[in-house]
């Protein structure tokens, strides 16, 4: 069976490899059972139809659950014998009559219903005997108890038989039919939901609208297509125009509200007490729920059947979209009831909870009540509860009648909102507070610019990013010029990240006017940042040695600065200037701080920073898990441009640990999607796709993202920069020498500014791979610049470089122990494709020690005859290499490859290059 595009259901690919497993051994007698589990709507309904799909010469039996029919005795079994009936002559007697008694629809005797499992096994054992059968049993659950008992019993009898029972549950597999095997299925991951979209969404998906909803739907196909049923074109093409929170279509509602529907009313009272009020511990809950005569065991149905989980004093929903899918399901009495009850119970403990349900029963304005909240809200931020504080001040801002104090509410609610991580509701609520705001009113106006521009940056396109940003600097130079110069650093910085160099430098050059404009003495948090955005718009001005100065100047004073996102900015201004100590310190600073402030926004974004500069100082790994956390989070708060980085970020990491499994998840997404030009997050992944390449020596496919990485017009200047060794490696091995030259000329001339560390370091080395009589001198200097622990990756793939070089020279014991070195870093780092390059050359070099980790198996016995580089020489000829191919792969001469050939054929026995290829062309390819 093949899977492509023909395929009848989108992913599971593993999942229906064993299903097919399972149906080829049910035709060859071995037959079983195996129940799917999951969710509701994570897509158990469509695998058992694929597997009926499957069966042409198999008989295919039905007997799903029916809801109607729960009670009904014997429903199912009764199903499944109908279609058997002329099969009945061939079971025994007694199993005979007790199914015929089932066919005429009676109800077995008490001392007949032992014998209704032996009757069903002996039916579909005689049936699998003619021809292999299948029983699917979907919605599990729903099937009367007595037929679940008799499917269970055939269930853990049929592995000698044709027979196979497929069946399907959300409910507890291990109670509902024990003994057999449980299949588990988990969201579908995030490839395969965007294959989703493409095939059934019409109309053309924005990037960044697929990304939050492939992020809401956790990988349930259902409700993944019924966002795209419930939302038209034009919330589907632009962000900004998502609902906040996304909709519950009909199909949705019914999964999160069918449970809870079906629980006996004093649970679905509770539960809409605990949603009304989602903070209410287990003793609050309680003492409400006494005032109405509800006592606590009415909660254990919603604890048994896992809505809600209940640990000691508190109580809360399982899923975090169950609240308000119940306070929106149920009747508008119902949430007057809870509201009332609430407010009446904290009324009478002196509870400040009160208002906010008194609030809730208002129908218009109310002065004191909106002050009111107005004062929570601003104690809850002050806690760090920014969710609640924007409830709080938006219901604050509706009760207001004043215009002008109503549109200073919403924009304090869509502020805190934004750092709660409802970014598309922050941006609805700065639309409804802009045209209350008199044109008067220029310090309000400037923070709704400014918020605004915020906000498009972490979604919108960078131009329109950046021009919001200089439009909210503008509007914000004489009443606050702190916040305007900061919405300038965010203007250079979101032109960064596009590569968009130009806007950066527009932003610098609107500094000065700002700081010239200020009535007040200017912070030095503002100096500071404004210095470092100057400097760094200085390096692309022709200006390099000066921003270099500038930016050491300044990043030394960093010690006093606390803002997390200034601290971010000035981590980007260590890192122009090669410190990865220093970004990574600063990064550090701001992810405490934002923490410290509980601003989950600001602290994904300070993440992505961190885990750069942690790639190459701690390793792949480290860098690995600081980006996966700050994925979760930026997915969480809204931030698509900061999910797109970190996605970046991984592919980054997973190249130079040799994970083509990562790299391939989030290349579509992350490179397909870079058309216009090669922003920070393309350049990252193709920086890691080119890792990749060139570990395994594909030097012209890493010579080709590489020269996409750094030549590209609209690329990230600071990524190019640095990738511009590993070009210059790869355009060698690939033959493009001019284009090499031309890359390490530039890099050359920056590594010259810097003066020291490992940019000096890979200067030296660009020089040794295109100076071949002073290849040795600049390979020795480069290891020697290279300071110890900082980009001790970089410093292995020089010792490799210069131990292959040593081993062209035929120094192959002091190729060893540059190889050695190189190795050593290789394996600590988790780098496994740098590692297997290592230890082939190493096998060359005449170091036949354990070329795989201690639990590996040996070397193949075909192969004991060879020596490490002919036996890396035939299985490059086993996948079709030609000589010359082969002689650039393991860089050797064309004539070399020849000797290496003849010498082969002797030892093996062989006479030609197809018997060859027939002998080896199952082992895989050499790592070189």
């Amino acid at each position: 069976m093949t899977y492509g595009a023909e395929d009848p259901i989108v992913g599971r690919r593993n999942e229906r490899r064993k299903l097919v497993a399972r149906l080829e051994a049910c035709r060859r007698g071995a037959g079983g059972a195996l129940l799917l589990t999951g969710d509701p709507g994570i897509g158990k309904t469509a695998l058992l139809r694929y597997a009926m799909h499957l069966v042409d010469d198999v008989r295919a039996l039905c007997a799903d659950g029916v809801q109607a029919e729960q009670t009904l005795g014997y429903g199912a079994v009764q199903r499944l014998v109908r279609p058997l009936a002329d099969d009945l002559r061939g079971v025994p007697p007694s199993c005979r009559q007790v199914a015929e008694r089932l066919l005429r629809g009676l109800v077995p005797s008490p001392e007949e219903r032992s014998l209704v499992p032996v009757a069903l096994l002996e039916l579909l054992a005689t049936a699998g005997g003619r021809r292999p059968v299948l029983v699917r049993v979907d919605d599990l659950q729903w099937v009367d108890a007595e037929s679940r008992y008799a499917l269970g019993f055939v269930a853990r009898r049929i592995s000698t038989e044709r027979v196979m029972i497929l069946a399907a549950t959300d409910g507890d597999a291990a109670a509902l039919m024990p003994g057999v095997p449980v299949l588990h299925l988990p969201g579908m991951n995030d490839r395969d939901c965007l294959r989703l979209i493409a095939r059934y969404q019409p109309s053309p998906v924005a990037p960044a609208v697929r990304e939050a909803l492939v992020h809401t739907a956790g990988g349930n196909p259902v409700v993944l297509l019924e966002l795209l049923r419930t939302l038209g074109p034009a919330q589907l093409s632009q962000p900004f125009r998502l609902p906040d929170p996304l909709p519950l279509g009909p199909c949705l509602a019914h999964l999160r509200l069918g449970p809870f529907r079906r629980l006996p009313e004093d649970c679905r009272r509770l539960l809409v007490l605990l949603a009304a009020e989602p903070r209410l511990d287990l003793p609050s809950l309680f003492r409400v729920a006494h005032q109405v005569g509800i006592t606590p065991a009415a909660l254990k149905p919603a604890v048994a059947g896992e809505l809600v989980t209940v640990d000691q004093a508190t109580v809360s929903f399982r899923r975090a979209d169950l609240p308000e899918a119940i306070y929106r399901g149920v009747d508008l009495t119902d949430r007057h009831w809870a509201h009332t009850l609430l407010a009446r119970v904290f009324a009478d403990t002196d509870d400040n909870r009160r208002w906010w349900h008194e609030a809730a029963l208002l129908p218009g304005a109310d002065a004191h009540l909106a002050d009111e909240l107005e004062r929570q809200a601003a104690q809850a931020r002050r806690h760090g509860e920014y969710a609640h504080a924007g409830a709080l001040m938006t219901r604050s801002a509706e009760l207001t009648a004043e215009d002008a104090r109503r549109g200073t509410r919403l924009l304090a609610a869509a502020d805190v909102g934004r750092r709660a991580g409802r970014l598309r509701h922050a941006a609805r609520l700065l639309e409804r507070a802009e045209p209350l705001v008199g044109g008067d009113a220029m310090s309000v106006r400037g923070h709704i610019a400014y918020l605004h521009a915020v906000i498009s940056q972490h979604c919108a396109a960078a131009p329109d990013a950046c021009d919001r940003m200089m439009d909210a600097a503008d509007a914000l130079a004489g009443a606050d010029p702190s916040l305007a110069v900061k919405a300038l650093v965010a203007a250079g910085e979101t032109g960064l990240h596009a590569g968009d160099t130009a806007s950066l430098v527009r932003a610098g050059e609107r500094v000065p006017a700002v700081l010239d404009a200020s009535r007040e003495p200017v912070q030095p948090e503002t100096r500071w940042s404004a210095g470092i955005l100057l400097a760094v718009a200085d390096s692309f001005q022709d200006r390099l040695l000066e921003a270099v100065s500038r930016l050491r100047e300044h990043l030394a004073a960093a010690t006093s600065m606390d803002d997390p996102v200034l601290l971010v900015w000035g981590a980007q201004g260590a890192l122009f200037i090669a410190d990865d100590l220093r970004a990574r310190a600063l990064a550090t600073r701001a992810v405490a701080r934002a923490r410290e402030e509980r601003d989950t926004p600001t602290m994904a974004y300070a993440m992505q920073y961190l885990a750069y500069p942690e790639c190459w100082l701690n390793g792949p790994e480290a860098a690995t898990l600081t980006a996966t956390e700050a994925l979760r989070l930026a997915h969480e708060t809204g931030q698509l441009h900061c999910v797109r980085t970190l996605m970046g970020m991984l592919m980054l990491a997973a190249g130079l640990a040799g994970d083509a499994e990562t790299c391939e998840q989030y290349a579509d997404r992350v490179v397909g999607d870079a058309a216009a030009g090669v922003g920070l997050a393309s350049a990252l992944g193709l920086w890691g796709l080119a890792h990749l390449d060139l570990a395994s020596g594909n030097w012209s496919e890493a010579a080709a993202r590489l020269h996409r990485l750094t030549r590209t017009r609209q690329r990230h200047p600071g990524i190019a920069l640095e990738a511009a060794p590993t070009y210059v490696e790869a355009a060698v091995r690939a033959g493009h020498r001019p284009r090499a030259e031309r890359a390490a000329a530039g890099f050359i001339r920056w590594a010259e500014v810097i003066g020291r560390g490992w940019p000096a370091a890979l200067a030296a080395r660009c020089r040794a791979l295109l100076e071949a009589d002073r290849a040795e001198e600049h390979f020795r200097l480069a290891l020697h610049m290279h300071p110890p622990g900082d980009r001790e990756l970089e410093r292995a793939r020089t010792a490799l470089l210069y131990g292959e070089h040593l081993n062209r020279e035929r120094r192959r014991a002091d190729a060893r122990a540059h190889l050695r070195e190189a190795a050593e870093v290789f394996r600590r780092h988790g780098a496994r494709r740098w590692l297997d390059r290592t230890r082939a050359e190493l096998r060359a070099a005449g170091d036949d020690g354990p070329t795989e980790d201690r639990d590996s198996a040996g070397p193949s016995r075909t192969t004991e005859v060879l020596t490490s580089r002919q036996h890396q020489i035939v299985l490059l000829v086993a996948k079709g290499a030609t000589n010359k191919e082969v002689a650039a792969r393991l860089c050797l001469s064309p004539r070399t490859v020849d000797y290496h050939l003849r010498r082969i054929f002797e030892r093996l026995h062989v006479t030609s290059r197809a018997d060859l290829i027939r002998r080896f062309a199952t082992e895989p390819a050499p790592r070189t």
